[in-house]
């Protein structure tokens, strides 16, 4: 598996000299494992996706918050016609995915429709275990306002948990624990630092340490910190991953387009 981070910034694009490793682009990461071209949500930094790849392209899209779904108008492959590409997502309140895309891609909040692009955009719905190929998916539902889906992607031995826009709680970070076990790594939601949490607490989002309690129960080999708040700075964030680097932790950088071999 090789995982680059294309956006890590959590609710809303930024920019500036303060943003330059950390990244301004909102959430999107792009796995490559065996024959399969995943991206995981596509927020903003899916404009930072290659401009070739073969073969179909799969989007696993956690839940149609602006932030995870507003670089998709932008995909350049879209652009290409005949290009396959699925887009996987849960059923929500408004309806299934493609539902929940239409309703943003349509005037009047976007001028083009995405069924108006060149390439062959396909809708799947969610379930609790699919394949890619060879490559299985599992997913379970966390706690976020409008709901969020949580990703484990394996293949080979290997696999991922992509768990972002997660409100933790006793229960859910067992389950989460659980979902988790003895995965390689497990892409977590650390958008406010454990001293912002408590005035912020059902907004949807977690903590770093928090990640790090259910990286430890899990037995993880690794957790990658993600949603990074658009208030905190590459100065912030660097200083609290110091903070807390002995106990495995890092965070995601978009602007270097890190990359991460599982």
């Amino acid at each position: 598996m090789k995982l680059t981070v294309l956006g890590a910034r959590g609710s809303i694009p930024v920019d500036g000299p303060e943003f330059t490793i950390y990244g301004g682009g909102t959430s999107a990461y792009l796995l490559e494992v065996a024959d399969q071209t995943i991206f995981l949500d596509a927020g903003s930094g899916l404009m930072n996706a290659p401009e070739h790849m073969d073969g179909q392209i799969s989007i696993l899209l956690t839940h149609p918050h602006l932030d995870h779904l507003m670089g998709l108008c932008f995909f350049r492959h879209l652009f290409v016609a005949g290009k396959v590409v699925t887009i996987y997502g849960a059923g929500r309140e408004i309806g299934d995915v493609q539902q929940q895309v239409d309703h943003l891609f349509a005037p009047p909040l976007w001028p083009v429709m995405v069924e108006s692009f060149p390439a062959d955009l396909r809708f799947s719905d969610v379930k609790e275990t699919f394949f890619l190929g060879e490559v299985r998916v599992d997913s379970m539902e966390a706690v976020h306002p409008g709901g969020c889906t949580v990703f484990r992607i394996s293949y080979g031995g290997k696999s991922l948990v992509y768990a972002t826009d997660f409100e933790h709680s006793g229960d859910l970070e067992k389950r989460l624990a659980d979902f988790a076990k003895g995965c390689d790594l497990l892409i977590y939601d650390g958008q406010y630092f454990e001293e912002e949490y408590p005035p912020r607490a059902g907004y949807g989002h977690s903590t770093p340490e928090t990640g790090l309690r259910i990286m430890e129960e899990a037995g993880a080999g690794r957790l990658l910190l993600t949603h990074h708040d658009p208030r905190h700075t590459d100065e912030m964030l660097a200083k609290r991953e110091r903070e807390l680097q002995a106990l495995c932790l890092d965070a995601a950088y978009a602007k270097r387009l890190q990359v991460i071999e599982i």
